[in-house]
């Protein structure tokens, strides 16, 4: 990936030592480097919300008319000046110590050498607890992990938590990042990638939150060529759990009401989905169509009574759903190659053998 890209975009397009936009709908960035911090990632960062900010102007249809974007941009350090980047380009900052704070939506950390001996520095962490209930999410990347550690007990106290160990589209557990520690005030998740794309992916979870996946999937792709393949656990983790959740909800209602005649009709609308969109993901999570889940319920209520109970073949079809015993009969020859009242049969001889 050649991250230079990204460096000249962004240094075209934004300057470093202004808030770039100011409106009462923008949200605030700000980025915290320290001596030697890895300029490939603060441009990364920062381009990725110059591309959603573009996006947005995009859907509008009203590029370049002065639209408000969604975000600004303002650089950071703990005294405010000029800083060196892993490259030796200085990049002007403000103070962490001054009134610009206030307001910030997010605020990342960012690694490099100077970040690791950052977290030794008391006056910053002080200053970092003091902000922290101010700003709505921080985030920290590689060495500023440590920083973000240091000051995890003012973060506790405030309610705020360590992120759950994220998985894959599988629902598998990601490999974890040594020593990582990150820490949010708003539920959600966070995935791990290899360097360097962690950047990018720490802005895209806030990008996602604000406009969705399908932004956060055109914003990967613009920032870097076949990013949002290898980002795949970060742009869709959240919609697939939502659409698995109605789809689980949607199957407990068929469990629940397999005794009534109900529709496919009646389970897309209790899992909020179209029809034909229903019937596609419910077949692809449980296996069956929603109607062979229903008989399958339905079955399996029979030879449960079957087995149980002393009721009638009528008097369990009825109860089951089912509108007569030979309809019931039917069913058990297709599906279990046996009549009920053989299978009560067969069953009771074992118990008796037993």
């Amino acid at each position: 990936m050649r991250y230079e890209h990204a460096v000249s975009r962004w240094l075209d397009s934004t300057s470093f030592n202004s808030v770039v936009y100011v409106g009462h709908m923008v949200k605030r960035i700000g980025i915290l480097v320290f001596e030697r911090f890895p300029l490939s990632d603060v441009c990364l960062l920062a381009d990725a919300f110059r591309l959603a900010n573009e996006a947005q102007a995009d859907e509008s249809g009203s590029v370049g008319a002065g639209v408000e974007p969604s975000y600004s941009i303002v650089m950071l350090s703990e005294m405010g000046g000029s800083v060196l980047s892993s490259c030796s380009l200085r990049v002007w900052t403000e103070s962490l110590n001054g009134p610009l704070l206030n307001g910030f939506d997010t605020l990342f950390i960012v690694g490099g050498p100077g970040a690791s001996r950052a977290k030794a520095n008391e006056r910053l962490i002080r200053r970092l607890r003091a902000v922290a209930p101010k700003i709505r999410v921080v985030k920290a990347i590689d060495e500023g992990l440590a920083v973000l550690a240091a000051a995890d007990l003012a973060f506790e106290r405030r309610g705020w938590r360590s992120m759950p160990r994220p998985t894959d589209s599988r629902g598998l557990p990601l490999a974890p990042i040594p020593n990582e520690t990150q820490w949010q005030t708003e539920p959600g998740g966070s995935v791990d990638v290899d360097a360097p794309l962690r950047s990018i992916a720490a802005a895209l979870t806030v990008i996602k939150r604000d406009h969705g996946t399908p932004m956060a999937r055109l914003v990967s792709e613009r920032a870097l060529s076949g990013a949002s393949r290898r980002l795949d656990a970060i742009l869709d983790d959240d919609e697939k759990k939502g659409i698995s959740r109605k789809i689980t909800t949607a199957a407990h209602w068929i469990r629940e009401n397999y005794t009534r005649h109900i529709s496919v009709a009646e389970a897309a609308e209790v899992a909020k989905m179209s029809e034909r969109n229903f019937l596609r993901r419910f077949k692809a999570q449980v296996g069956l169509t929603p109607s062979e889940y229903l008989l399958r319920a339905r079955l399996d209520a029979s030879c449960l009574l079957l087995t149980e109970t002393d009721m009638s073949i009528d008097g369990i079809a009825r109860r089951c759903g089912v509108r007569s015993g030979d309809g019931l009969a039917k069913i058990f020859r297709k599906r279990l190659s046996i009549s009920p009242t053989d299978y009560r049969a067969a069953h009771r001889h074992r118990i008796a053998k037993n």
